[in-house]
This record gives structure tokens, C-alpha cells and sequence, in this order.
């Protein structure tokens, strides 16, 4: 269970041209800066996500935190240039997510680029309140923010899907040094005068129908190896597979998989052990993959944090199926890297999760 996800609690876009306009329930968040004419808009996305599970999580031990990645899909952005930078900051104040979508023509209730609340009116701070804190703002509106925490993702001719590490903001929120009010994303030139269009960036919200909600993704190495008296797998023609494998598994379990390595064309010996049926160790630099069967996005890549483990009988990995996409379908993959080359089985494991 070497990953463990966190999906968003609430989130929202702000727009400056719409200063009373909630969007909470739009199913895009949006990050811009825009001209139309000679009129400029800016918009900025909030999200929040409760970190009070992973925090009881760190302190048991039961999870530990090598890597914290932001992670939004793209959907429709338009007029980006070739290079940008999006910015990540902890926000400062709380603010409510409301019930409203951009183009309503009506106010409602929830976070705009005046207010935190709309209905109680209570404002992000006033430009002679933002001049004697230390939190960065659009002149006391668009949200406010701790300058001394942030996180920062370069984008150059490449998709625009986010993936970011803010694990100095996670560490700030679990450790209590800052107040957990969610992270506001921008673009670091909206208050510049220079007439240029910086694009409009679409993500998928919380609100969307399809599996892209925002998550953030907390990754460390549980892998373990103790091999007992196995032997080591050492061919370059093998099978890999996984002992009793189900078909469906419930969200929020922790699932074992016995992962089972062969040689695929064994030597024949005077044995009277079945040499098909023995199973030998994979080497350490051996790993896993899950992807969503029907789209092939990646949930769970290839890294240091998806190693297989090892005991006395044979391979394993557990997953971690918190907050994991219920009725959908993924598959699991595997790499092998024998003798610096890099061996890839897909045998069509196949599984649902369900709720």
C-alpha cells in the first residue's frame, strides 16, 4: 500500500470580472489570465482536502510520507503559451464551496472573488487589513494566501495535466504550523500590466462525472524483502502472475496480492517435484502498475514506491484502496527488470472495486 490518495472536500473558481459569482458546483476549475479588449480576467482555483485520516495514518505509522502530489486532469484549456508556471499556495482563510456554477446570472452563497461567504458577506481581507499581514492577495479579494509555503509546476510544450509536489504544504498542515484551509492555484503574472494573454486552464472539479476529481497522492517505499530459503528467479524467459486473484474488491480495504514467478521454459530434472509448480523470488527491482481498464490513466505508476515485497513464500504488494473510484474497472501491470533489462507483463488482471 505503498500509495494512498486524498480526494477534494470542496472546491471552486474565482473570477475577477464576476466578483459575486459563485461557481462551486461548475464540473472545471479554472486558472486564467485573459483580455477581452481591453478588460482583464483573472480567475483562480481553490480546493480543500481533509488531511485528518492521513494525519492519524502518519502517527500510527501505518503510512509515511516520501511524496505529496497535487494532481488535476486538463480539459478544454485554450490560448496557453508554449511556457508557463502555475503557483500553489496555502490559503489563509476558511471560505465555504456554495452551490452556484459561473454563468447563473444570479449571486449565491459560497466563495467569489470578493467575498469567502457570499451569504454572510464575510470578505477576504480589505486592502488596508492585506497591508499589514503577511498573506498575499489581489489587493485584499481572489482569495488570501501564506507567501512563506508555496509549490510551483513548469509547463514547456508538454500537456497540461498538473502534477506538483506540495509536500512542504502538506508537512505545514499535519504538523499545525499553518491552519488547513485548502490551496489556491494561479498564475504568477495576473497583476501585471503587460497586455498579454496567459491562456485559460481547465481542470476537472470535484463536481465531475468522470474519474478525474482532484487527489492528491502520498507515496513511500513499504517494500520488504526476505526471501527464506526461496530461489531466485534468474531467467529472462518467465511467467508472472497473481495467486488468487479475485475479480472484485471493496474501497477503503487493503488487499494482499501474491505475486508468483516462474520460469516459463523450466529445466527438466529427475525431480519428483512438478517443476512447473515451483515458484522462485522475482529480483528487487521488481514493480507493480495500476491503470483504469477503460481510459488507461495511470492511478498507480511504476516508481521506487510500488516495489514488490518478498517473505518466505514469495512475492507480494498490498493496495490500498482508500478513496479509490468505485465501479470502475483497473488492471494491474507489472515490470521486471532482469540484467538491466526491463521485462513488462500484462496477463489481463482485471478487477472492480465496489462500494
Amino acid at each position: 500500500m505503498a500509495y494512498y490518495f486524498l480526494t477534494a472536500s470542496k472546491d471552486a473558481s474565482v473570477y475577477l470580472q464576476q466578483p459575486d459569482q459563485n461557481a462551486g458546483l461548475d464540473e472545471v476549475l479554472e486558472v486564467s489570465k485573459v483580455y477581452y479588449g481591453n478588460i482583464k480576467d483573472v480567475s483562480r482555483a481553490l480546493l480543500k482536502f481533509d488531511v485528518n485520516g492521513l494525519s492519524s495514518s502518519l502517527s500510527e505509522g501505518s503510512v509515511t510520507m516520501s511524496e505529496a502530489t497535487l494532481i488535476l486532469k486538463e480539459t478544454e484549456s485554450e490560448e496557453l503559451p508554449l511556457e508557463f508556471q502555475i503557483e500553489a499556495y496555502p490559503i489563509s482563510q476558511s471560505w465555504e464551496m456554495g452551490n452556484g456554477t459561473r454563468f447563473d446570472d444570479i449571486t449565491t452563497s459560497g466563495v467569489t472573488w470578493n467575498n469567502r461567504e457570499g451569504d454572510s458577506v464575510l470578505r477576504w481581507l480589505e486592502t488596508s487589513e492585506f497591508s499589514s499581514v503577511s498573506t498575499g492577495s489581489y489587493e485584499g479579494k481572489g482569495g488570501t494566501f501564506y507567501y512563506a509555503s508555496s509549490s510551483l509546476q513548469n509547463f514547456e510544450y508538454k500537456t497540461t495535466d498538473i502534477s506538483m509536489d506540495i509536500k512542504d504544504i502538506m508537512v505545514d498542515w499535519i504538523s499545525g504550523s499553518i491552519p488547513n484551509d485548502g490551496i489556491i492555484l494561479k498564475l504568477p503574472l495576473e497583476k501585471e500590466e503587460d497586455n498579454n494573454d496567459y491562456g485559460i486552464l481547465k481542470f476537472f472539479s470535484k463536481e465531475t462525472n468522470t474519474i478525474h476529481q482532484p487527489k492528491i497522492r502520498i507515496g513511500w517505499d513499504d517494500s520488504v524483502f526476505s526471501t527464506g530459503s526461496l530461489d531466485e528467479l534468474t531467467s529472462e524467459e518467465i511467467k508472472v502472475g497473481i495467486r488468487n486473484f479475485k475479480k472484485e474488491y471493496k474501497v477503503n480495504t487493503t488487499p494482499k496480492f501474491r505475486v508468483i514467478g516462474r520460469d516459463l521454459y523450466p529445466i527438466k530434472t529427475f525431480s519428483s517435484t512438478a517443476q512447473y509448480g515451483i515458484s522462485k523470488f522475482l529480483p528487487t527491482t521488481s514493480y507493480y502498475q495500476i491503470c483504469d481498464y477503460h481510459s488507461g490513466e495511470v492511478i498507480v505508476p511504476f516508481s521506487d514506491y510500488t516495489k514488490l515485497s518478498c517473505d518466505t513464500d514469495g512475492n507480494y504488494f498490498n493496495l490500498n484502496l482508500s478513496n479509490w473510484e468505485v465501479d470502475r474497472v483497473y488492471i494491474i501491470e507489472f515490470k521486471i527488470r532482469i540484467n538491466g533489462t526491463d521485462y513488462f507483463f500484462d496477463d489481463d488482471y482485471t478487477f472492480s472495486v465496489i462500494s
